[in-house]
């Protein structure tokens, strides 16, 4: 993971200069393994994020906004006791490893002055909080060790804490000379081989470091990040190996780090780090950060959210999928029935060839060979008559089977739209998905899941405690929808979700204002608000990128987006929450750009 010990000192020197001396005011536990510290510092105030989050867990300043349960989790009700007041002494990072000591002074429950110990091990999936006393013993954390484990390391309540052990045949790369680093690659060359690659070498011999780190100590000595260590040998590049790997953790030594931040080609983070990274070289582009709080911000943010999002809102998703495999597989056999019901032609012919023949019938034939003059080429067809029967009664038959098939079919062909139309709807909802930001959100979507006829599958799926939680929330709904402000200062609205789109294209819009939906695609509704005016060129095209960005088209260049005045868009009787319809629009064609989107919102 980028979240190394070199990240790790860089974090730790930034917020060791912005907190210490930061008195708590308030502490919130938003996800079972996030606490939020609010602290002020004179006169700022900020927020320190402690994540143990497997995959993402760091130490950060934060100006994300992040829902809070209604009943704080005991381990939050635990530091509101012991930390709420208290001042931030010192913050530093244990060893060279990812570990955060945050030293408090606060006062015991007898108004004596004493310390605390709030501690951060970023370890991947055994990332962990550990709160200690004033003799570092351990008074609880986020994950305890069983007393019947056999950890090398146990962390139970009464014991003493021990910092993380170091990983057997590793060091420090701190303070490594130039003898011993080159003493310690001779060894592993000659006991091992060179097969190993040079950046595998470094992760296997040195603490601290990630995979980042040592691929680009390996491409600043090599120009290559896959370089053996045989070729590095043969080449003599093992006192340039050294310099490169001795430039970075001098700087490390020295308290030298700057915020880098790697995006590929379509703009995305991919990663970051505490030194410049030329390895990806014209594959991808890295650029500088203010801080290293805001580049975690950004890093992980994005990410967080929609992990959040998902993790709340599984009833949704797992409707979702089900209702869409049930009604997919409705539609195949929809289509296969339509396709069976083509035959139906032929039964009205053989009715039509009995009745011109009925001369030549009698009962209690079984078959029957004619022309078949309906066809430009005379053929003679066999027809199938049944024994009991009269020639009259088995053409009647025949029609009978005909009108039963060709009422199928349309019956069918009605049934395949409604089918369309509901895949076409359970899209909207994915992608309403994608925009929620809050469980209040989600409480949205699921309200107009049940006005659509999905209440009783969804309760389902909802355990009780929740559903008891749902039914006592009486007090009237206020939609927040997106808010942007245009260059020209005109107000935009996006929906986030179907009941938002409904309201504002509904509701809010005057006929003269202007709505916005990307082409054929699931996406929000937009609205323009003109106040009696004709908005520039540049609006439109702000709104039509709004509309674009949110939406299933986000990532297409120069997706189509459909614009009319708002007394143009009609919406059926009885039709589904955000369905519309409009004939007179127009259409632009824009690529949406995140950076710029975000600069016109509002939004917080």
């Amino acid at each position: 993971m980028p979240f190394d010990a070199g990240l790790t000192a860089a974090i730790t020197k930034e917020l060791k200069e912005k907190l210490v001396g930061a008195k708590i005011e308030k502490i919130q536990q938003p996800e079972r393994d996030e606490l939020i510290i609010t602290v002020k510092n004179g006169r700022e105030s900020g927020k320190l994020l402690i994540s143990a989050k497997a995959g993402s867990a760091r130490l950060s300043i934060t100006k994300l906004e992040k829902e809070n349960p209604q009943t704080p989790p005991m381990f939050c009700m635990l530091m509101r006791k012991h930390l709420s007041g208290g001042l931030i002494s010192d913050i530093t990072q244990l060893g060279f490893e990812r570990a955060v000591e945050i030293k408090i002074s606060t006062y015991n429950e007898l108004g004596f002055p004493t310390q605390k110990y709030l501690i951060l091990e970023t370890t991947g999936r055994y990332s962990n909080i550990i709160f200690c006393d004033s003799d570092k013993k351990v008074v609880t954390a986020l994950r305890l060790s069983e007393l019947a484990s056999d950890e090398k390391r146990k962390l139970l309540c009464g014991f003493k804490y021990e910092p993380l052990p170091l990983p057997e045949n590793r060091i420090s790369p701190l303070g490594v000379s130039k003898e011993v680093f080159l003493k310690r690659l001779s060894e592993h060359y000659e006991n091992f081989g060179g097969e190993i690659l040079c950046d595998k070498y470094l992760l296997s011999s040195y603490s601290g470091l990630s995979p980042l780190t040592a691929r680009e100590i390996t491409f600043r000595t090599t120009k290559n990040t896959s370089f053996s260590l045989s070729e590095l040998v043969e080449k003599k590049l093992c006192e340039n190996f050294y310099l490169h790997f001795s430039a970075i953790y001098s700087a490390v030594e020295r308290g030298r780090f700057t915020p880098f931040v790697i995006k590929d080609r379509e703009g995305k983070a991919i990663e970051f780090s505490f030194c410049e990274i030329l390895q990806y070289e014209t594959a991808a582009s890295v650029s500088e950060c203010e801080s290293f709080s805001e580049l975690l911000d950004s890093f992980y943010g994005e990410r967080d959210l929609r992990d959040r999002i998902k993790q709340k809102a599984q009833d949704i998703f797992k409707l979702l999928s089900n209702a869409e495999a049930r009604i997919s597989k409705k539609a195949e056999m929809q289509r296969e029935d339509i396709a069976k019901c083509a035959e139906k032609d032929k039964y009205k012919n053989f009715g039509d060839l009995i009745t011109a023949n009925m001369y030549m019938l009698k009962k209690g034939m079984t078959k029957v060979k004619v022309v078949d003059y309906c066809d430009e080429n005379m053929p003679e067809v066999e027809i199938e008559l049944e024994i009991n029967l009269t020639p009259s009664q088995n053409a009647q038959k025949y029609y009978k089977k005909y009108n039963k098939m060709k009422s199928a079919e349309e019956n069918l062909a009605v049934q395949l739209d409604i089918s369309a139309a509901e895949l076409q709807y359970i899209d909207t909802i994915f992608e309403s998905l994608t925009k929620a930001q809050n469980e209040k959100d989600l409480e949205e979507i699921r309200e107009e899941l049940r006005s659509a006829g999905y209440g009783k599958r969804l309760e389902s799926l909802t355990s009780k405690s929740h559903a008891k939680k749902l039914a006592k929330q009486k007090m009237k709904k206020q939609y927040l929808p997106l808010e942007f402000e245009t260059s020209g200062g005109y107000k935009v609205l996006c929906g986030k979700n179907n009941l938002q789109n409904d309201y504002i294209t509904t509701v809010l819009a005057e006929k003269n204002d202007y709505w916005f939906h990307v082409k054929n695609m699931p996406g929000s509704h937009v609205v323009m608000f003109c106040n009696g005016e004709e908005p520039d060129a540049l609006d439109f095209t702000e709104s039509a990128m709004i509309a674009a960005y949110y939406s299933s088209g986000k990532k297409i260049p120069n997706v189509a987006v459909d614009y009319t005045k708002v007394r143009n868009i009609k919406k059926p009787s009885g039709s589904k929450p955000g369905f519309v319809v409009y004939e007179t629009n127009y259409s632009a064609y824009v690529t949406a750009d995140e950076e710029k989107v975000k600069k016109l919102s509002l939004s917080k």
